[in-house]
């Protein structure tokens, strides 16, 4: 009984991204990443659907998180352990065979959530991402989030879908964002 998962639930992956971005602003620190983000979402992909009433997933092959980020960049498999409940007392256990088979446009529609949902991290921006620029424009951020999304946008790809959200958050950060709010 392998499995192939071939998609990622979007809003799942964007539930996990907030959730780190607001762990960061709490603690200003820099945990929120690509890689661990996509793993957890994969992680909890695996469990929906192997865990049930009387299976659960029991363990990952060791370095999970490398095994795990590398089949899903590379489009190969890796192994988990599944234990189910026969009796009271006994369980039985399988090796089951997890392939990773996301067409190169679902790895950027990935990516964009992403780039997409950190771009509005302003606090995790400004400490994690800009403070690492030597300048800090359009170019600069496109190629530092291509780069935080391991090339799988190209920092051109970043700057034509997402220029005016990249000048937004520019201007927040720089405080020069203007309050003009109609009044109704």
């Amino acid at each position: 009984m392998d499995a192939v998962l071939k998609e990622l639930d979007k809003w799942e992956f964007a539930e996990n991204i907030e959730s780190e971005l607001e762990g960061d602003n709490i603690a200003q620190s820099c945990y929120t990443n690509f890689k661990d983000i996509l793993v957890k979402t994969i992680i909890h992909e695996i469990h929906e659907m192997f865990d049930n009433d009387n299976q659960r997933v029991k363990y990952f092959e060791k370095n999970k998180e490398e095994k795990i980020f590398n089949a899903f960049m590379e489009n190969k498999e890796f192994k988990i352990l599944l234990s189910k409940k026969v009796s009271e007392k006994k369980e039985l256990y399988k090796k089951v065979i997890v392939k990773l088979d996301f067409s190169e446009e679902e790895k950027k529609k990935i990516a964009e959530t992403y780039v997409n949902n950190i771009l509005e991290g302003y606090c995790y921006l400004d400490i994690c991402v800009f403070v690492d620029l030597d300048e800090i424009n359009v170019d600069t951020i496109s190629k530092a989030l291509s780069d935080e999304v391991y090339g799988l946008l190209s920092p051109d790809e970043i700057k034509a879908k997402f220029k005016n959200k990249i000048e937004e958050a520019i201007n927040v950060i720089n405080n020069d964002y203007d309050d003009d709010i109609e009044e109704e």
